[in-house]
């Protein structure tokens, strides 16, 4: 090999260097964002919502209707769910997010966060408020507002997310159709409260027969991504309530 043709290798193999070391730069990156879609190698302490492009379980496509027009009664709250008004400190920013189409499938959530026992309420409005916060202003690709519509504080109190006329931020590429529920904690460290799982049938059960929802179409976050929520000591007992028919249209 004369000497430019080494020039010429020398350089060939050091731009094949340089793209190795920026591919693995990146999953370097990847891996630092944790939360409710992180990977069960990583933790945050707040939610930082990363998802992975690929799914485990992730439904087919179907064709979508029209996105459904404010004041029907399909997005009216229900009875005994905490309003937004009662702990959000903002709007949401309607720039940054969908209107919803037609409910007919639920996923079920951990925040991810940190341990969270309190059954004390302004605790928990203030845990809520954390993640909206965390949500607005995640990196690259910030919400308009918290992710999910709905949220379960360890007392068994249900609380209002995102209005139900915006489409959730919860599940990468399954959004569409898809009700956002949440329970407080990290189910990796912890264990959901009887009143947090008492509140969680009832509520699920009643969000089914709300939008005809069908037990194959009641997931966790686990089941459609690379994800450890809804954590270790969550996940257990939604697959054996969907098959002792305990989650089951009413």
């Amino acid at each position: 090999m004369n000497h430019e043709q080494f020039k010429d290798e020398f350089s060939r193999r050091d731009l094949m260097l340089r793209a190795a070391v920026g591919a693995a730069g990146l999953g370097v990156v990847a891996v630092m964002l944790g939360g409710c879609g992180s990977s069960r190698k990583s933790h945050a302490a707040l939610p930082g919502v990363d998802w992975p492009d690929g799914g485990l379980n992730r439904p087919a496509p179907r064709p979508m209707p029209s996105p459904v027009k404010p004041g029907t009664p399909s997005l009216q709250l229900p009875g005994g769910v905490i309003p937004r008004s009662e702990w959000a400190r903002g709007n949401v920013i309607p720039a940054r997010m969908t209107r919803a189409k037609p409910y007919y499938r639920i996923t079920i959530h951990h925040d991810g966060m940190d341990t969270f026992t309190s059954t004390d309420k302004a605790a928990a409005a203030q845990r809520l408020e954390s993640i909206r916060n965390a949500h607005l202003n995640r990196p690259g690709e910030p919400f308009g507002d918290i992710g999910y519509h709905y949220i379960i504080d360890p007392a068994g109190r249900v609380w209002q997310g995102r209005p139900l006329e915006w489409q959730g931020a919860h599940v990468a590429k399954t959004n569409e159709g898809n009700l956002g529920i949440c329970c407080l904690g990290n189910f990796m460290q912890q264990r959901p409260s009887q009143a947090q799982l008492m509140a969680l049938d009832q509520f699920v059960v009643a969000q089914m027969a709300r939008y005809r929802v069908s037990p194959g179409n009641v997931f966790t976050h686990r089941e459609l991504g690379q994800t450890v929520c809804p954590g270790d000591n969550l996940q257990p007992y939604i697959a054996d309530s969907r098959r002792s028919g305990k989650i089951a249209q009413a």
